[in-house]
């Protein structure tokens, strides 16, 4: 087996678990719902679990592993011309490919997110290291650093803000919500 059909086939287990996991989250709860029944779940012992996932929690991220290395890579391919805080809000799609294209489920795993302390944190956790991804996606865009650290942070920022409006309306439009949350904190010199 090839080093690339490895790799395409852990992530395929690796996204298998995650949704039987996320299932039984939604249908039982967070809580209540242990890593002995997400492996008999998933059809797999619980030490196969601990080998795709290092805990619980990152059983609910495992369908969003990927999503900081994609925003950042579209940081990354937004025109040189662009403003940085243009470049972000372009980018910001990937956030919302999941929301626009498969809501209910987007739906569930943000008011799963909201409703549970130990993944709102784990989330901050992981909205953290995007964060990281952003500020060297942005130095690559030649932005000093500390302008860099503000424009991710604010950025991720907006995406929170835009999730909490959504889960307190699920009719608003997420697209329409990221625009105008990032037209609120638009820099006075892009103005």
């Amino acid at each position: 087996m090839t080093e690339g059909l490895r790799a395409r086939a852990r992530l395929a287990m690796r996204t298998e678990i995650a949704e039987t996991a996320f299932a039984l989250f939604v249908r039982r709860g967070f809580e209540q719902t242990t890593v002995d029944e997400i492996a008999e779940a998933a059809g797999l012992s619980r030490r196969s679990f601990f080998r795709y996932f290092p805990s619980k929690e990152d059983a609910v991220f495992g369908l969003l592993y990927d999503l900081g290395e994609e925003l950042a890579a579209a940081v990354t391919a937004r025109p040189a011309e662009e403003t940085p805080w243009t470049a972000l809000h372009a980018a910001c799609a990937v956030l919302l490919g999941p929301m626009l294209h498969r809501s209910d489920e987007a739906m569930a795993l943000l008011r799963l997110i909201h409703d549970t302390p130990t993944l709102r944190a784990r989330h901050q956790d992981k909205q953290d290291s995007w964060r990281k991804l952003l500020v060297d996606a942005l130095h690559g865009r030649s932005v000093p650093a500390l302008e860099a650290d503000v424009l991710a942070s604010a950025a991720l920022a907006v995406f929170d803000v835009v999730c909490r409006q959504w889960l307190a309306d699920p009719a608003a439009d997420p697209a329409a919500l990221m625009a105008e949350a990032f037209a609120v904190l638009r820099p006075s010199r892009e103005a």
